[in-house]
């Protein structure tokens, strides 16, 4: 990792972990298992600094693969403080036949961690597991 992206990193750190446990209760309040659910930690990402072209500051990017290279989930934090972190599941809905859990998402600040699982129908073909 490039030193002033391990500098960056050092700093969310904490909140990175915070929110990968706020994204398993989320994936509990469904009705998973957390053994059922394989969240990667942030330190598994590959990390890179982005320009935000409306501030003109660099964010922290991380973004998850597979073993085949095909990405998976990300991480993004932006100068204000403020993130975006996305994994993908694909598993079946636990308690809602018919349904299926593509992702689980969560966004806020370092005060304030929301999350929210997002949901497809059966008759979409879920996609092939990044596993």
């Amino acid at each position: 990792m490039d030193e002033i992206i391990a500098i960056r990193y050092y700093k969310i750190r904490v909140l990175a972990n915070k929110i990968i446990d706020r994204m398993y209760e989320e994936t509990a309040r469904l009705g998973f298992d957390q053994k059922d659910i394989d969240l990667k930690k942030p330190i598994e990402a590959n990390y890179r600094l982005e320009r935000d072209p409306s501030s003109s500051e660099y964010e922290l990017v991380g973004d998850w693969h597979d073993k085949k290279g095909v990405k998976f989930g990300q991480l993004r934090f932006y100068s204000d403080g403020s993130f975006v972190v996305e994994q993908d599941i694909i598993r079946p809905h636990p308690t809602r036949q018919g349904w299926f859990v593509k992702a689980v998402r969560a966004w806020g600040n370092g005060k304030r961690i929301e999350a929210e699982a997002r949901l497809h129908p059966m008759t979409e073909r879920p996609p092939e597991t990044a596993a």
